[in-house]
């Protein structure tokens, strides 16, 4: 499942955001930077690949193209190791 988190950011500039860029994953509003704060995350965007435990497999700071071939590997390893 892919999910973003928008901590701190109006829920107008969200929702155009995901229009503008035809994001079709679920997008949810984080305004006290909850999540933030549980996963210690430094700066954004930030992306974490989190197990059905929460645990972080992976993550990384700044712009990833997840649909770059190294990511699909990193994914598809992620996905063969898990329980």
């Amino acid at each position: 499942m892919v999910l973003g988190i928008n901590m701190r950011e109006a829920p107008d500039l969200v929702k155009t955001y995901v229009a503008k860029h035809r994001l079709t994953f679920l997008h949810l509003l984080d305004a006290e930077a909850k999540v933030a704060s549980m996963f210690a995350v430094p700066a954004t965007p930030t992306t974490l690949l989190i197990d059905r435990e929460g645990q972080v497999l992976a993550g990384g700071l700044g712009y990833r193209d997840w649909a770059s071939p190294a990511a699909h590997r990193l994914v598809e390893s992620l996905l063969k190791t898990a329980p």
